[in-house]
């Protein structure tokens, strides 16, 4: 069965907002997104997906990493294309699993640096702050109107993206530091 309309559950944030990010793969024409810490608190429970999307998602239904598989090449530009200016921070629940989507509308900016994936028509009403370059946007009834990735870095054989979690590993491993180790 498809799902034809994503519902997710907005929640205060329990915490700092992620550091996430789009790393773009040369050589597998994919572009693949951050979105949480690689880590024990953080593991793959299961997926939501379309013939080009793929969502990762822990137990508790928050997104974990995604995949978008077509070649940047292909993304069609939008010469309107613009980034909500405004999101706040949410915890965002996915309360769709284990299902197949429906396909996004995928649209990029002028330099494909920015990319969107529309997957209603409905207006957006919120802009949430998923991570630091991911923007999700909602309706009234919070179901999911588009996803955004507002920086998206070029990366070869996953260099950039395992350099990332490296350099996020080590930041979470210097906050839970006890002050005297310091």
């Amino acid at each position: 069965m498809t799902v034809e309309v994503l519902k997710l559950k907005i929640l205060t944030p329990a915490g700092p907002v992620f550091p996430g990010r789009g790393f773009y793969q040369l050589e597998e024409d994919a572009l693949y997104v951050q979105i949480t810490p690689f880590s024990r608190d953080y593991r793959f429970f299961s997926f939501l997906e379309s013939e080009r999307v793929r969502f990762d998602l822990d137990k508790d239904g928050r997104l974990l990493f995604f995949e978008l598989a077509l070649a940047r090449r292909r993304w069609p530009v939008d010469n309107r294309f613009r980034v909500p200016e405004k999101s706040e921070p949410a915890e965002i629940r996915w309360l769709d699993f284990r299902d197949s989507m429906i396909e996004p509308k995928i649209t990029t900016n002028k330099k494909r640096t920015a990319v969107k994936l529309l997957f209603s028509d409905e207006k957006p009403l919120c802009n949430y702050e998923l991570a630091d370059s991911v923007i999700l946007q909602t309706d009234r009834a919070a179901h999911l109107v588009a996803l955004y990735v507002t920086e998206i870095i070029d990366d070869i054989a996953g260099q950039e993206i395992a350099a990332f979690r490296h350099a996020v590993l080590k930041q979470q491993a210097r906050a839970e530091r006890p002050v005297s180790q310091i």
